[in-house]
């Protein structure tokens, strides 16, 4: 508690996380089974630049655990070149997808 209230008084409530993970987890097994569709949840942490835009800081992919318990995660963080950038910029399309799925879910379907 004492690290995070660190944090955020250093950064001035600049950071903000885009948490896709728990709404996707339950439903990638049978997602990432299908011979078409492969997808991860994901977990952004969200810098708030001074021109009002947020910068991602590093991008959490997760795939679940074969026999349901835990997930596996890795995190991306930004790149400029190389195989690194093309993985950072596939992470940025995953929580793009993510974003995009949940929002149509809970703004049009709910």
């Amino acid at each position: 508690m004492i690290v995070i209230m660190f944090v955020q008084q250093a950064l001035g409530n600049r950071l903000f996380i885009l948490d896709h993970h728990d709404a996707f987890i339950p439903y990638l097994e049978r997602i990432n089974d299908l011979p078409t569709a492969k997808c991860y949840a994901t977990r952004t942490i969200l810098f708030l630049k001074d021109d009002g835009t947020l910068k991602p800081l590093a991008i959490e992919l997760s795939l679940p655990n074969p026999g349901g318990n835990g997930a596996n995660s890795r995190v991306i963080l930004p790149a400029e070149q190389g195989a690194e950038n093309t993985i950072w910029l596939l992470a940025k399309a995953y929580v793009v997808v993510n974003d995009s799925c949940y929002h149509q879910l809970m703004s049009h379907w709910y």
